[in-house]
């Protein structure tokens, strides 16, 4: 079976931008676009805002490196699927910008940036 391709974009700033589905606990699904960062390890890290509007399950803080400094995140188990079937990932929520997916959730995958058209691929 031929892998699943998501289709996403490069925005005015050279940002990589990939549509990620998240599910509320109550089963609603919302489509969020989500900046690809390769310096992120984790899977996914959302806005605490839409965290709780999804009722997802909060299991606790954690110390984060963001930038050149030691924050402390909230981390909750979330529901997402990127192209796929849905998979449960902790994802940390306290940014104060659009979603962000990163290496963990993009490992295995083949990502293709096109810059002269804009466009991006993940299979």
């Amino acid at each position: 079976m031929k892998p699943l391709t998501i289709h996403g974009r490069i925005d005015e700033q050279g940002r990589v931008l990939l549509p990620v589905i998240v599910i509320a606990a109550d089963g609603h699904e919302l489509e969020v676009e989500a900046t690809v960062s390769l310096e992120f390890g984790g899977a996914m890290a959302i806005s605490e805002e839409l965290a709780k509007r999804l009722g997802w399950r909060r299991m606790g803080a954690r110390r984060v490196v963001v930038g050149f400094e030691t924050v402390r995140m909230d981390h909750y188990l979330g529901t997402m699927a990127l192209g796929g079937e849905p998979h449960q990932v902790v994802v940390l929520g306290g940014i104060k910008r659009q979603a962000i997916i990163g290496e963990k959730f993009l490992a295995g995958r083949k990502l293709t940036l096109d810059f002269a058209t804009s466009k991006v691929m993940l299979e």
